[in-house]
């Protein structure tokens, strides 16, 4: 049983930085990569959110689940977007390159198991021409290195009770 100042403690949460704040020639680099993928590349952006949600969805990052969740319901029907971590198990749903980006972005925010074997990398370099197979690759670093901040420093949530 949680007795009153447990829960209290539960229920309080320490104040983080606001990275961006503190380190805004970081945080204007990071961007810098954002805007290249998102605006520079030959990759739809309905893909590039993809992508950025099933990142998110792996690395647990509360603030760009929210984001990308939102940005693809412009775009995507509720059912799609509920069966994104899922993605396999309903092949129909999602485009054959739908389908290589998203096992390429698992293979590569996993890539500490992963190793990004050579299966993965064939199949992606069947999907994906070169420079496009490159773009996705920073696309998937990118949100990997935005997971990496906005989980330690508690980015919030558009997400209301």
């Amino acid at each position: 049983m949680v007795d009153a100042s447990d829960e209290e403690s539960i229920m309080t949460e320490i104040k983080r930085l606001n990275w961006s704040e503190v380190a805004p020639e970081g945080a204007r680099a990071l961007f810098g990569v954002h805007h290249y993928v998102t605006k520079k590349t030959d990759l739809p952006e309905e893909l590039i959110h993809l992508v950025f949600l099933r990142v998110s969805q792996i690395n647990g990052c509360a603030h760009c689940i929210d984001m990308h969740t939102r940005d693809l319901l412009k775009t995507m029907s509720i059912d799609r977007v509920a069966l994104v971590p899922v993605w396999a198990e309903v092949p129909y749903l999602f485009s054959d390159q739908y389908r290589a980006a998203l096992a390429w972005a698992e293979e590569v925010t996993n890539v500490s198991t992963t190793h990004a074997s050579d299966d993965a990398y064939a199949a992606a370099a069947v999907a994906f021409a070169g420079k496009d197979l490159v773009d996705l690759t920073l696309v998937i670093a990118a949100m990997n290195a935005f997971n990496r901040l906005g989980t330690p420093f508690r980015l919030p949530v558009a997400a209301k009770p």
